[in-house]
């Protein structure tokens, strides 16, 4: 008996260490997974902060630059204020100086005019004498004819005759006389005439083209006023003598015509050469006398106007010279003239430039066709087969060759029980292949998303067959995978059309877990560090659509990215936060669907016209038998569920490539967000 207890005390003693031991290792093992997994948010956080950090001194550095340019332009702005100022004084003090010699100029002319209007006034006071003269001497030839006329009728033919010549001869003495008084007052009114004349062309020589305004100051205002004044009563007195001289030029025009007609009866009753001669010669002189007076009319209507036979409007032309209106008139007609010509340059550059942007949008479209089209020849789905060389776990059980041998680029042999089988792709990468060469193919699908198509690439494949290395790459990022590459050549085709494009990158990142959408951007609340149990997510996201139809993430949060760093170091949040666990097949196994959907929006700056397309990245969970991967529990439950969407997934798949006119889309969550999107207008 002792010895039985003897041995089931060691053996409860050796239980207990190999207990203690395994329990040690359990919590060993525990602490390192809890610190790894806090160890890379902890990572994730850090680049966000540096990320973040970088951004404030970006924005710091460029306020100072806006600040530092500002001062500088204060500082000039202060300058040429200054010189304004100073400019503006001198200008001032020109125009004053220019004021002072126009009051000289116009004080100068003022005198003038009133020296020469003294003196006009008193040559036509003796001008209405002269015609009071000739109208005397008018009136006592007149009453000489009629006494004469008289005579005439009492005596005979012979006397009559006789007698009429020498009263013509007679008469014509007064006329004679007035005749040279008319030729004296007519020349003096022309060298009055002609003088005015010149006395205003020489003003308009000696005053400079200034504003008009400049003129109409005080001191030449009470001139001017004392002027016009005096003028009124120098047109009054013109006027009475215009009236006077009316008077007789009518008097003297009905002389005439009683004179022609008593010729006319003369005529018809006497025949003789004499009488002819006598009443043309009368006539002639009546005739040149009205011409006299009509003269004098004139040069009174002229005087009186203030108009000048030589120029029709004086005052007009004076203030034409005073603005410098003929000046100014052949600056605005040159500079009318250089704008017409820029004006049909500017046009001429516009419909060039209208022309170059006509062209470039039509074979930017023809590009853009013809790019998608070859893009949509090769196929709207396509299936790329990569061979996953061994591992060091594979190759330390025994294995020598890979069950899949790639026969060219569109078709592999794998090996089964029942001998090997052929299937055909669309492309096959060898184990050799690189992450480069892989990327090379799907490279071009960026460009269509950059045009406004939409495109959707993922990895399929059960657990350890390599879809995360490839969809995302290693942990140092060597080897990056199509995600960060894809990141990149968004952000170079952005860079390298910037000057004609106006780009916007957003990006959400969603997470399939359990057949629940949860938002891997969004702040999550208390976490564990169990990363296998299933976390609740900060908002509710649902699959919702649009009134256009379009099928939208309903409470996924989505956050712009301006450069391949920033939106990268959203990824890597996301993947912090991402459900993995360990299984028989992998040591970090995806137990989700990771859905990475990025939107680009692209605005046209020569006509405004805008697109958006979406590059959708998912990473699917690995698909295995249950057995297989030891799953129980909650991973069990987590395994069915996978499954279960990517079984929906292949019928979806499979429902597209046949063109069915059905697509059972609605048959799971990850078809609904990741695939049905990009249905329309994808590739």
């Amino acid at each position: 008996m002792e010895t039985m207890k003897k041995r089931h005390l060691e053996t409860v003693q050796g239980l207990e260490e190999r207990f203690q031991i395994t329990s040690q290792k359990t919590q060993k093992w525990i602490l390192q997974k809890v610190r790894s997994y806090y160890q890379k948010k902890l990572n994730a956080l850090r680049r966000i902060l540096d990320l973040y950090q970088e951004r404030v001194e970006k924005n710091k550095a460029e306020w100072e630059t806006k600040v530092a340019s500002l001062t500088t332009q204060n500082k000039h702005l202060l300058e040429e204020q200054r010189a304004e100022r100073r400019r503006s004084e001198e200008e001032a003090l020109q125009w004053q100086m220019e004021k002072n010699k126009m009051l000289e100029l116009f004080s100068k002319r003022m005198d003038a005019l009133q020296c020469h209007q003294a003196t006009t006034l008193q040559e036509l006071q003796m001008t209405r004498q002269e015609i009071g003269k000739v109208q005397d001497l008018m009136v006592s030839a007149q009453e000489q004819q009629e006494a004469k006329e008289e005579t005439e009728r009492s005596d005979n033919k012979d006397l009559t005759a006789q007698q009429q010549a020498g009263s013509c001869s007679v008469s014509d003495q007064p006329l004679e006389g007035a005749n040279a008084r008319l030729e004296e007052l007519k020349k003096n009114l022309y060298q009055r005439e002609r003088e005015i004349t010149e006395l205003l062309k020489a003003e308009r020589r000696s005053v400079p083209p200034v504003p008009h305004c400049s003129v109409l100051l005080p001191t030449v205002i009470h001139k001017a006023h004392a002027i016009c004044c005096s003028e009124a009563e120098t047109r009054a007195l013109l006027d009475k003598m215009i009236e006077d001289n009316q008077v007789a030029l009518a008097e003297v025009r009905d002389k005439l015509d009683h004179l022609q007609n008593a010729a006319d009866k003369s005529d018809d009753r006497e025949k003789t050469v004499d009488k002819e001669w006598s009443n043309d010669s009368i006539l002639t002189i009546l005739q040149d006398t009205l011409r006299e007076y009509e003269v004098c009319h004139v040069a009174l209507d002229c005087i009186k106007s203030g108009e000048n036979p030589v120029t029709n409007d004086c005052e007009t032309s004076e203030m034409e010279d005073i603005v410098g209106r003929e000046t100014n008139a052949h600056k605005a007609k040159n500079v009318g003239q250089q704008l017409l010509l820029l004006q049909d340059q500017l046009k001429q550059e516009r419909e060039d430039k209208k022309k170059i942007i006509e062209n470039y949008t039509s074979e930017r479209s023809t590009r853009k066709k013809y790019y998608n089209m070859v893009e949509e020849m090769k196929g709207k789905i396509r299936v790329f087969c990569r061979i996953r060389p061994m591992n060091q776990s594979e190759a330390s059980q025994g294995g020598v060759a890979a069950a899949v041998d790639k026969l060219d680029d569109y078709s592999v042999s794998v090996e089964t029980p029942r001998g090997p089988r052929d299937f055909v792709f669309d492309r096959v990468f060898s184990a050799e292949a690189s992450q480069e060469d892989l990327f090379q193919d799907t490279n071009r699908l960026i460009q269509s998303v950059i045009d406004g198509y939409n495109v959707c690439i993922f990895a399929y494949g059960q657990t350890g067959s390599g879809k995360t290395f490839t969809m995302v790459g290693d942990k140092d990022q060597k080897n990056p995978g199509i995600m960060p590459r894809s990141f990149n050549a968004i952000f170079d085709i952005m860079r390298d059309n910037g000057s004609k494009f106006d780009f916007k990158v957003s990006a959400y990142m969603l997470e399939l877990y359990n057949d629940k959408l949860q938002d891997l951007l969004a702040n999550q609340a208390g976490e564990t560090h169990a990363q296998t149990q299933p976390r609740s997510p900060a908002r509710r996201v649902e699959i919702k659509r649009n009134r256009k139809g379009v099928v939208f993430a309903q409470g996924a949060e989505t956050k712009e990215a301006s450069s391949t760093q920033e939106l990268y170091a959203l990824f890597q949040q996301a993947c912090a936060n991402r459900h993995i666990a360990a299984t028989k097949m992998n040591v970090e196994s995806s137990r989700s669907h990771l859905i990475v959907g990025i939107m680009v929006e692209s605005r046209n700056l020569t006509n405004g016209s805008v697109s958006t397309g979406k590059l959708s990245l998912v990473d699917l969970a690995g698909s295995e038998r249950a057995a297989k991967t030891g799953a129980k529990d909650h991973q069990l439950k987590e395994a069915n569920s996978i499954n279960k969407s990517l079984s929906a997934l292949g019928d979806v798949i499979s429902a597209l490539s046949a063109d069915l006119p059905h697509v059972p889309y609605r048959n799971s969550k990850l078809t609904q967000a990741g695939i049905k999107k990009f249905h329309d207008h994808s590739i």
